[in-house]
């Protein structure tokens, strides 16, 4: 519900509990004071009667006495007289209705509780030669209880007019309230979302509740908003140097890997033999030792480089340079080729497991799909003791073609997988993360932009399997296919 609605709830119940509060103590009032009225009426009436009684029973004509009661009777518009001696024997008796001669009169009954309609009131009198008696007069109630409905249901239409009013007045006040308060609360939530888009709301000059939150909301929009300018531009320039330093790098990377090569050719040439054959061998086999080291450093420090560009690359557009129809069991099959002489060296296996039919083509760029199986493949060979083995695996998966790289190495502890594929995110090397840990990071990013999800589990029986899902492509989609091939570029 609106805050705009439950004010208007409110203040609506609010002006009811008043205004029926309010009609219902006036008719209390009124029916009070009519009754009152009556009473002092009725007294006054009957006290009339019995002078009249007194003044005729001292004569001891009470014919005449009957027929001026019965006058007084037709024009006041009582009930009933009855006039009675001390043993109480009925003397006169007249009434407006013939039905009501032989009625019995209730004296002392109060007068809101007459259920015959009938309020009596009984007064002494003397009656001359008859000694003391009783004038009872009786007086109808109904034009009164008529009276008093009629006062009742006029208060309630009051009443009704009120409310209707006071929820007109509420449901304005609430409206100019709750509409404030609208304006403001949808820019509040889009405030986190968006910094960059906030746009102040003017200020009325009031210094009320709404206008504090309003000024408030202003110096914290405007805050956000430089703050999130200022981190942008530093962001920037922090990619723009980072993009420069790594192209930069690629230059003497290129002259380091080429003396290498020189070098290599040059240790892998006979020279001599005898004492000092040997004595250079043993030189030759530090040196190569060596030169393993310089190359193992180079190619790592390249594919550092190379995560950092694709890393840029990808951020620098929202979604893929290019798509087309990809086949992920080639693309496994090429890689799993291409690392073999690598696992060979370290004494490691590694082996494709595919399914006996071909596997739906997935939507993508393949060069970047590529780059995700050779850093899931890179980690594994680099966690995977000697001995070890290396599984690449392709299937089918509730729509989506899965691909699996598992090792037997140390595994990755639980509390360390959800910021795994997180940039720079490194603990130590038993945790399958890169150098400076963007070789996950870069998967992670690669995979969301082609609507996919990825994610490790324990491998059987030990080591970690880090894997990827992505949707299969709908058939009839006027795209390029893409070479089943793959060259790893």
């Amino acid at each position: 519900m609106r805050l705009s609605h439950r004010l208007t709830l409110v203040f609506s119940l609010f002006g009811l509990a008043i205004a029926g509060g309010l009609q219902i103590n006036h008719v209390r009032q009124v029916r009070s004071a009519c009754y009152d009225l009556t009473r002092t009426m009725a007294e006054g009436t009957t006290t009339a009667v019995r002078a009249l009684v007194e003044d005729q029973a001292r004569s001891g004509n009470f014919k005449l006495l009957g027929r001026n009661l019965e006058e007084m009777v037709r024009q006041s518009g009582m009930a009933q007289v009855v006039v009675k001696d001390r043993s109480g024997r009925r003397l006169v008796g007249r009434s407006d209705d013939p039905a009501l001669i032989a009625r019995e009169p209730h004296p002392g009954v109060p007068i809101e509780a007459a259920a015959d309609g009938i309020y009596d009131v009984q007064q002494e009198a003397d009656l001359g030669p008859r000694g003391k008696g009783t004038v009872l007069a009786g007086f109808h109630t109904d034009p009164l209880k008529q009276r008093l409905h009629e006062i009742a249901s006029q208060a309630v239409r009051f009443a009704v007019m009120a409310f209707l009013a006071v929820a007109l007045l509420a449901w304005l006040i609430g409206t100019h309230f709750g509409l404030r308060l609208e304006k403001l609360v949808p820019r509040i939530e889009a405030l986190p979302r968006d910094p960059e888009a906030f746009r102040p709301i003017r200020e009325d000059g009031s210094d009320d509740e709404l206008a504090r939150l309003v000024t408030a909301y202003n110096n914290l929009g405007a805050t956000l908003k430089r703050e999130m300018q200022l981190r942008r531009e530093l962001e920037r320039e922090k990619q723009d140097l980072s993009a420069m330093l790594v192209h930069d790098l690629k230059t003497p990377l290129t002259v380091i890997r080429s003396g290498l090569a020189l070098l290599h050719e040059q240790l892998a040439e006979p020279n001599g033999d005898g004492k000092a054959k040997g004595r250079k061998g043993a030189e030759r086999g530090s040196r190569r030792r060596t030169f393993e080291l310089l190359d193992m450093s180079t190619s790592r420090l390249h594919r550092m480089v190379e995560d950092v560009l694709q890393l840029a690359r990808l951020e620098e557009v929202a979604g893929l340079r290019e798509r087309a129809l990809v086949d992920l069991g080639a693309l496994a099959s090429a890689c799993v080729k291409d690392f073999a002489l690598v696992v060979a060296d370290r004494k490691q296996k590694i082996s494709l497991v595919l399914p006996k039919k071909p596997l739906p083509r997935v939507l993508g760029d393949q060069p970047l799909l590529r780059r995700v199986l050779d850093n899931l493949v890179h980690n594994a060979v680099e966690h995977t003791p000697a001995g070890g083995t290396i599984t690449v695996a392709a299937g089918l998966e509730a729509g989506h073609v899965r691909v699996s790289v598992s090792d037997s190495g140390p595994g990755v502890p639980p509390e360390a997988r959800a910021q795994l594929f997180q940039k720079f995110f490194q603990k130590d090397l038993k945790r399958h993360v890169g150098n400076v840990g963007l070789g996950l990071a870069l998967c992670e990013k690669v995979v969301t932009r082609h609507e996919g999800s990825i994610g490790i589990e324990d491998a059987k029986p030990h080591g970690a399997c880090f894997y990827f899902l992505l949707p299969v492509s709908e058939p009839g989609l006027p795209l390029r296919e893409a070479a089943s091939s793959a060259d790893g570029s």
